[in-house]
């Protein structure tokens, strides 16, 4: 069943008060300067339509534009932008009251590492200065926003420290379970070149073609420049056929048998699959060896951490924004995504003896 906020029931009697309800916004502090309507509060922090409104700012134009090109209103394309938006600002106030009460600061040479890292994406700083004064930021503001960041992942971390603890047995089990997926283990490195059967009258044709071109490899002609001519593979054309490393389990089944049945450095004769005539060569293959699991338990802890985050943190969100008293007087501003426990999954119903999959 899908939970609601309390207070909703509250907010309802005021007729959802799109304008924002004098009688329930009284304990709400919008921004200084800020007179429009207050459309949701956190304990006394009021977000108002403005702050929305000047987030959405850089985006006009092309809110414009995909409202005149799918037919709908600016509002109706607006309506998703402005609950994100709208999310963003509460979340930000909410990282900001939960930092003061664990007592965390932002490390500004934490801050002026990524300030330093985002510069250095930029040919030179006048490109630098241009973007960042296209997104309404001066490097000032730009520096409180990092640091309201990294700030905000420290309250995570802080607050999900046990949560988002990974255990050695569970650790051990996922190895277990993926070895063969660790490392690239079994992968190849190959090239191919393929005829495309478009129509089945053209079977014929296509085959008479890869023949051709079979004898011309045989008699020592250059696979890339081939490739790049004869090829119908708009992917690895170009490339000269190139695939770069691949599974073969990930090809069709005609084309992982010569994959994992070809000598090194040999030309398959044609191999027929659903798409056409493909001919084929295989120029290296790594370990069959699973990976030692020290070698990968790194990356398997930070795999197994974003999968426990992805279910912990918007439930924490949703705990601590109750706990701070949220409240929407407009609830078109409200992100059920964000805001609403998900709705339970019924397990599907088994399945008859003897059906198939």
């Amino acid at each position: 069943m899908r939970k609601s906020f309390l207070l909703l029931a509250v907010v309802m009697m005021f007729g959802a008060c799109r304008t924002g309800a004098k009688s329930s916004s009284n304990s709400f502090k919008a921004p200084a300067g800020d007179s429009t309507a207050i459309i949701a509060g956190l304990d006394t922090i009021g977000i108002t339509k403005g702050q929305v409104e000047k987030l959405l700012q850089p985006m006009v134009l092309q809110i414009a534009q995909q409202a005149q090109s799918t037919g709908q209103s600016f509002d109706a394309v607006a309506a998703p932008l402005r609950r994100q938006a709208t999310a963003q600002l509460l979340i930000q106030e909410l990282m900001k009251s939960e930092a003061v009460k664990m007592q965390i600061v932002a490390d500004p040479k934490r801050v002026d590492s990524i300030f330093n890292s985002i510069m250095k994406q930029y040919p030179d700083t006048a490109k630098f200065m241009a973007a960042m004064a296209q997104a309404g930021d001066d490097v000032a503001s730009l520096k409180v926003k990092l640091a309201s960041q990294v700030s905000a992942n420290s309250v995570i971390e802080k607050a999900l420290a046990d949560s988002l603890k990974i255990s050695d047995a569970r650790i051990d089990s996922f190895y277990k379970a993926n070895q063969d997926k660790l490392g690239e283990t079994g992968k190849v490195r190959g090239r191919h070149i393929l005829k495309l059967v478009k129509d089945p009258k053209d079977s014929a044709s296509v085959h008479k073609a890869i023949v051709e071109i079979a004898a011309k490899l045989a008699k020592g002609g250059d696979f890339a420049a081939i490739a790049k001519v004869e090829s119908d593979d708009p992917g690895s054309k170009a490339n000269g056929g190139d695939l770069g490393w691949f599974d073969p389990k990930d090809m069709v089944p005609e084309f992982a048998t010569a994959a994992n049945t070809l000598e090194l450095g040999k030309i398959s004769a044609p191999v027929r699959s659903q798409f056409g005539w493909h001919i084929i060569q295989i120029q290296d293959r790594k370990s069959g060896k699973a990976p030692v699991l020290d070698s990968v338990k790194p990356m398997i802890v930070n795999m197994l951490k974003s999968q426990t985050a992805e279910r912990v943190i918007p439930a924490w969100y949703r705990r601590t924004f109750k706990a701070h008293n949220l409240k929407f007087l407009d609830t078109l501003y409200r992100e059920p995504s964000l805001f609403e426990e998900p709705k339970a999954t019924l397990a599907p119903a088994a399945a008859p003896a003897g059906a198939k999959k």
